[in-house]
């Protein structure tokens, strides 16, 4: 059974915990809901509580977070030189919104404010090109976003998995080594619209509005869910 180590750069708001606990148990849910036989183990990261080595885990997924990758806070930069060396040590790495924009970030990509503001809501994406473990035909990825911050230039040897005009960069991979979305698989409609009013104002109204109503949209969670489970058993 492979053992997946989840890298959680955030908690949650207080209303939010009963429900969803962390970000880190919202993936573990998340992957036992599509049948994955995994192993967690947590680390809080905030809490300066980096992995040992990087055999600790099979495979290791990089959290959402309300922070920036260019925030000047010492466990950033703790967790930007751990992944630059289990990245050159040969170790599975996943990123999901701040975790994907921090893969790229650490490993000699740019990631960075957008000026085009926030995207919020389910956003659809085009699969680019498909790394050649990956056995699907899907041309279209529709997933839930909630960031600000955006993947501007790859990391040398990463590959555009999905794009769209908005968010250019929304997912990209390296070899069988790093598979990273800015969308979010694990966010459902229901958390999304407990988590984004209190947002509101600094998002802008329009912007607010609009993508509040797509939330009743299908997405392809649960296809991409299991595109990363694809990947830790690889």
């Amino acid at each position: 059974m492979k053992t997946l180590g989840l890298l959680e750069t955030d908690t949650l708001y207080p209303d939010l915990l009963p429900d969803y606990q962390s970000y880190g148990t919202m993936f573990r849910r998340f992957f036992t809901s599509l049948g994955g036989g995994f192993q967690y183990r947590f680390y809080q990261i905030q809490q300066g509580q980096l992995p040992a080595t990087a055999d600790e885990c099979d495979a290791w997924l990089i959290t959402g977070s309300k922070s920036g990758v260019y925030d000047e806070h010492g466990w950033i930069a703790g967790l930007y030189d751990w992944v630059q060396q289990a990245h050159a040590g040969g170790a599975r790495l996943i990123g999901v919104c701040f975790g994907h924009q921090l893969l790229a970030h650490a490993l000699g990509g740019h990631a960075a404010r957008s000026p085009k503001g926030w995207g919020i809501g389910v956003h659809t994406t085009r699969v680019v090109q498909r790394p050649m473990w990956l056995n699907d035909n899907l041309s279209h990825l529709r997933l839930i976003y909630s960031h600000r911050d955006q993947v501007e230039q790859l990391p040398p040897g990463a590959r555009l998995l999905a794009s769209s005009e908005f968010c250019e960069n929304a997912a990209f991979y390296i070899g069988q080594q790093v598979l990273s979305f800015q969308g979010h698989p694990e966010f459902t409609a229901e958390f999304t619209r407990r988590l984004l009013p209190r947002r509101r104002e600094c998002i802008g109204a329009d912007v607010f509005e609009q993508g509040m109503t797509t939330l009743d949209q299908t997405t392809d969670s649960d296809t991409v869910g299991r595109w990363i489970m694809e990947f830790i058993n690889l």
